[in-house]
Parts: C-alpha cells; sequence; structure tokens
C-alpha cells in the first residue's frame, strides 16, 4: 500500500507525545481511514487512531489516556473526570476498572451513561455543577478531590480504597474530598469508607487491596510497613499483627512483577529471588516474628484463599465492618 507521508507525520508525532492521531480534515479523515482498512491502524473513538503494534504496547490505563489526549486537542473544552482524571493523577486502581469509558465532566445537565459517540470507548457525561479544571498528564482534568469521590461513588470499597491510598501518599488532603462530600446532594457512603479506612501506608494497589480484603473479612486493622533490624540490614514487612499470647503475625504481598520483572527482581533468577525470600523470612523469625504468610494478586482477587490462610494462623477476627 502506498505511504502517505503526511499520515506518517501525524503518527510520529502523536507516539511522540503519547497520545492517538485524528484526522483533521477530508484528505486526513481518507487516508487514516485506508490504513485502519488493511490493519495498519486500530480506531479506539471515531476518528481517533494508532498504530496497532503500537496500541497493543499500551496498557488499559495509557490508552484511556492516549484517546483523552487526542480528544483534548479535538474538543479543547472539554474537562475529563471519575475515571480518565484518575488514571491522568495516576492513582493506584486496578485495570480491571476499565470498561471502555472515558469520563467528561458536564455542568448542563445531571450527567448520564448516554453514549455521545461509539467506538471501541464510550463517552460519558458526569454532572459537576462547578467545573474548576486542573491540566494534568496533558489533558484538563476535575480537582483531584472531585475526581476521587465520583470514581469512590461507583467503585466497590477494594477498588476504591487503592485510589485513596495513592492519593494520600500524593499529598492529596482528604479533608478536601469531605469537603465535596458535604456539598452534594447524593449517597457518599461508599466515599465514606474510603475514607474511614484509607492511611497511605500501603506502597502500592496491590498492598491496599490486601488491605481492604482483611478488612471486608472483619480481621483487625494491622500495623504496617514495621520495620526488623539485624546489625547490618533492616527489614520492613507489608502488614504485622501482634496477638496477646506473645505471637507475631506477619503477611506479604508479592506482586508477582518481582518474579519476572527484571528492573524488580535486580536481573537474579527465580530461583534466586525465592532463595532471597526464604532467607528474608528465616530472619525475620530468628527477630521474633512467629509466622509469615505470602499472598500474591489472585489471592487477593479471589478473597478466600487470603481469609483461609489468615483464619488458620489465628489473625484476630472482630467481625465485618458493615
Amino acid at each position: 500500500m502506498r505511504q502517505h507521508k503526511v499520515v506518517n507525520d501525524l503518527i510520529r508525532e502523536a507516539e511522540s507525545q503519547r497520545r492517538c492521531l485524528y484526522g483533521a480534515d477530508d484528505a486526513s479523515r481518507r487516508a487514516l481511514h485506508r490504513r485502519l482498512g488493511v490493519g495498519e491502524l486500530v480506531a479506539p473513538y471515531p476518528n481517533v487512531y494508532a498504530r496497532a503494534e503500537y496500541w497493543r504496547g499500551l496498557n488499559a490505563c495509557q490508552q484511556s489516556l492516549h484517546v483523552a489526549r487526542a480528544l483534548h486537542l479535538m474538543h479543547l473544552k472539554w474537562v475529563f473526570a471519575g475515571l480518565t482524571a484518575i488514571d491522568a493523577y495516576g492513582f493506584d486502581h486496578t485495570w480491571r476498572m476499565h470498561a471502555g469509558e472515558l469520563m467528561v465532566a458536564d455542568d448542563r445537565g445531571r450527567g448520564d451513561r448516554t453514549p455521545l459517540a461509539q467506538g471501541a470507548y464510550t463517552l460519558r457525561r458526569v454532572f459537576v455543577p462547578a467545573i474548576r479544571p486542573v491540566m494534568v498528564a496533558g489533558i484538563p482534568v476535575t480537582g483531584a478531590a472531585r475526581s476521587l469521590v465520583d470514581c469512590a461513588s461507583e467503585a466497590s470499597f477494594l477498588q476504591a480504597l487503592p485510589m485513596f491510598d495513592s492519593a494520600i501518599r500524593r499529598g492529596v488532603d482528604m479533608d478536601e474530598v469531605r469537603a465535596v462530600c458535604r456539598g452534594m446532594r447524593a449517597d457518599c457512603t461508599a466515599v465514606e469508607r474510603a475514607l474511614r479506612y484509607a492511611n497511605g501506608k500501603c506502597e502500592n494497589g496491590g498492598e491496599s487491596m490486601t488491605y481492604g480484603v482483611t478488612v471486608l473479612s472483619g480481621f483487625a486493622v494491622p500495623e504496617f510497613q514495621v520495620e526488623f533490624r539485624t546489625a547490618d540490614r533492616t527489614f520492613r514487612v507489608d502488614f504485622l499483627w501482634r496477638l496477646h499470647d506473645g505471637r507475631i503475625i506477619v503477611l506479604e504481598y508479592d506482586g508477582m512483577r518481582k518474579y519476572s520483572d527484571p528492573s524488580m527482581a535486580g536481573r537474579r533468577s527465580v530461583k534466586q529471588v525465592v532463595g532471597a525470600q526464604l532467607n528474608r523470612d528465616q530472619t525475620l523469625r530468628t527477630l521474633g516474628v512467629t509466622t509469615v504468610l505470602h499472598c500474591d494478586y489472585d489471592d487477593v482477587v479471589a478473597q478466600k484463599p487470603l481469609v483461609r490462610m489468615l483464619s488458620e494462623v489465628g489473625v484476630p477476627w472482630v467481625g465485618r465492618p458493615w
């Protein structure tokens, strides 16, 4: 197929700016559509394109932002909200929350789920009575507090907690979130639950979800990031419970990347990583820890395996929170 220089330039420019490309005139739109027809491009939204190979290399959050950045250039007055804003702020959340929606703030109506346009992505209006846009990651978005409230209002507790923990670590004032709730004529129960337990002490989204499962299952709230020291090293554990009988139980969340990502594993083999973990666990026992448990993402998502391991070793149960 004959290459179209203008399209090639659009592709290079868009990828350098971490966004999708779009057709600004009839000629470029026709050329882009031809590339789409032969599979060189994908169209995640009407008149919004990306190189197929490049698109497949992006995760769900990156794809959402690529589309949003292109739409910002096409519709300069749009202000993105909800999960799209959360993507821009970089707050932790599970990629499973992405369901092919981009969210735009609307101060003229109640907000609805009626799509404004259809493609791989659907655009949804979110009612925000007083829009105060902030430029983040190349797009105008609602403020951090408002974005958290909009997302938490529709998310489960396990989905919301990582966002709030991440926001706290990045310096967002939770009193601002409470102020947004007070000014809304809506049920903020889900937001209040996230505010009650979020503390920013979990270091990533996986740890926050692990913490969330312990809360929902009725276990006592653990201590976070407790340090144990030897003469030459410091070991910090994710979660810790001190029992009345003197036992100390530690739970570690093991992200699977440390077994497969060279940057996380320090270029060690899986065998070396596992061996280092066993040595670390043994050292913790010599420092007074009675039991060291390990869970991974699958355990947390399934919940029952994590609940079972905590129950079997006697982590205190205080009752479900709601």
